[in-house]
């Protein structure tokens, strides 16, 4: 007597879809009747609603970590510029402290010369003084009365027009200098007065990027609570689509025929670099936190499936098999592969595809103690 399964996919948004395939059922039902076949119905109405709903939460969570880097470069380039910015004040400071000493050194130099000036003028005064207060006249006079001779008169004739000509030009040389002074104090405030201006508008900039930064920030930890929010969504679908294929798995084994389970002990297979690949990666994704054994029972399914007729015939066939392994449809097994998978995964996969098949099941599943009977329980998977 042969035996059949039968998948029922019901569509949810078509009544005239239900009607219609319930039609079938009712004649299939009818031609099996008669034939004596034996029928196993199995439950798969919700998977591919499941899977959609993960392609969809995975592709939300794509483009969230897409614009969480895209954030996380905007925060690196700001916290660049604030950095730089920051650099620039302190070298603007260090400016404005020289301009300020420069400022602080001419000032004294001002103070001093001014004080010359004074003492100068002081001392033409009381020279000026004398000379009114005797007169001009009666000072050649008296000079003529005390001079020993007509060159000696001459000489102090003379000292006191130098004398008189020495108080005008140190004047005049003073007042030089300090005007030469307050034009170099002028041009040190003007470029002080530029740099607090720098400094000003470059306080601005560090205010600007501070707030940019904190908006930056504000919107990285969004993005950060949206992806976590969004694993957990996925994490759910891939717990229901791996609570899904378990019926399904339970479903199958309970329509195996004796003689479906076949030891392939031995028996090795030709692959490929990529096939090795592709086997760790699927081992670490749903045995990497097992032990060695655990590792080299799921690598053993998947090998088994391979030279079993009832699945593909090759590693990637019955990897990619539609709602078989719950890590491929979460999109796992693409971030493993392309990372590459861990040695011992890889030393496990390399062992069972050279004849180290330690189980002859074609099915595993997560243990349920509470549930699950039957099967070699290794680690936490059941084999079936």
């Amino acid at each position: 007597m042969k035996r059949f399964n039968i998948f029922l996919t019901l569509d949810k948004t078509s009544s005239l879809k239900v009607l219609s395939k319930a039609s079938a059922i009712i004649c299939l039902i009818a031609v099996i009747a008669t034939s004596g076949l034996i029928v196993t119905f199995l439950p798969y109405s919700t998977y591919a609603d499941t899977q959609s709903d993960l392609d969809e939460a995975n592709e939300e969570l794509e483009e969230l970590k897409n614009a969480q880097s895209s954030l996380s470069s905007q925060y690196s380039d700001l916290n660049d510029s604030l950095t730089a910015t920051a650099e620039k004040i302190t070298a603007v400071d260090e400016q404005i402290k020289t301009k300020q000493d420069e400022i602080d050194s001419l000032n004294s130099e001002i103070d001093a010369l001014n004080s010359s000036i004074d003492e100068q003028y002081e001392a033409m005064k009381l020279r000026i003084r004398y000379m009114y207060e005797n007169g001009t006249e009666n000072l050649l006079l008296q000079s003529m009365m005390e001079s020993g001779s007509m060159a000696d008169f001459l000489v102090k004739s003379e000292y006191i027009v130098e004398l008189s000509n020495y108080d005008r030009e140190q004047l005049d040389l003073l007042n030089e200098e300090i005007t030469n002074r307050n034009d170099a104090m002028a041009n040190l405030q003007t470029d002080l007065t530029e740099l607090e201006t720098l400094k000003t508008s470059l306080n601005s900039e560090t205010a600007n990027l501070k707030q940019s930064i904190y908006d930056i920030q504000s919107e990285l930890d969004t993005t950060s609570d949206s992806i976590a929010q969004t694993e957990a969504l996925c994490l759910e679908y891939e717990k229901k689509i791996q609570e899904e294929n378990i019926q399904r798995q339970l479903a199958a084994i309970a329509a195996m025929q004796a003689g479906d389970e076949v030891s392939y002990s031995g028996t090795k297979l030709d692959y490929t670099a990529t096939d090795l690949a592709m086997l760790a990666a699927i081992i670490e994704c749903e045995a990497g936190n097992q032990s060695y054994e655990g590792k080299l029972a799921v690598g053993s399914v998947i090998v088994n499936r391979v030279l079993n007729p009832r699945f593909g015939d090759s590693i990637t066939s019955v990897i990619y098999a539609s709602g078989q392994f719950s890590p491929v449809a979460s999109g796992r097994f693409a971030i493993v592969l392309a990372r590459g998978a861990s040695q011992e995964c890889v030393s496990a996969a390399y062992e069972v595809l050279n004849g180290n098949l330690t189980t002859t099941a074609l099915y595993f599943h997560v243990y349920r103690p509470s549930v699950d009977t039957g099967g070699t329980v290794i680690g936490d998977h059941v084999f079936y």
